[in-house]
């Protein structure tokens, strides 16, 4: 498989092949409900799907910011891909509060993303997420969390014994 031109294999092998090859960049997911996840010198720095909370969508949920002040640090961070770094500067969070938040968005995304084993996928190499580097996380370490989450989830029900279709 080729990074950078559409894919069907499978996510896992897909992101141990990119990880292996320290990539930078984005591997943008199709399908429902499809996501990104981006890479930094073949590490998961952050991930995303629209089937689960983001870190801003987290942190002003649970109470540790304030919409406004996400808002404001959102703003000044995104362009230049330094929310993260906006956020510990200021003294909004401590490294490793930031570190745990992203690597909960990223577990939580990539378990969604793992599950579309056969949605097309494409990498843009050297894309970046507004977040920035704030410590990525590489995929083997996530490999056990999302394995543990995958065999939790029930597989599809097969009918027992033979099915026939009946018309109306």
């Amino acid at each position: 498989m080729i990074p950078g031109s559409p894919a069907t294999a499978s996510m896992r092998r897909l992101l141990t092949e990119l990880g292996e090859s320290g990539r930078t960049g984005a591997l943008h997911v199709g399908g429902t409900p499809g996501g990104v996840l981006y890479l930094i010198a073949g590490r998961i720095a952050y991930a995303e799907s629209p089937a689960c909370p983001g870190l801003g969508e987290r942190l002003v949920s649970s109470g540790r910011l304030a919409p406004q002040t996400w808002r404001a640090v959102y703003a000044e961070g995104r362009g230049s891909h330094r929310v993260g770094r906006v956020l510990l500067r200021d003294g909004r969070l401590g490294r490793n509060e930031l570190a745990l938040r992203v690597m909960a968005v990223i577990v939580d995304a990539t378990h969604v993303l793992l599950q579309q084993a056969d949605a097309p996928a494409r990498f843009a190499p050297g894309e970046r997420h507004w977040l920035g580097e704030v410590g990525g996380v590489e995929f083997g370490a996530l490999g056990h969390l999302t394995a543990a989450r995958l065999r939790a989830v029930p597989g599809p029900r097969r009918p027992r014994g033979r099915v026939t279709a009946t018309r109306p």
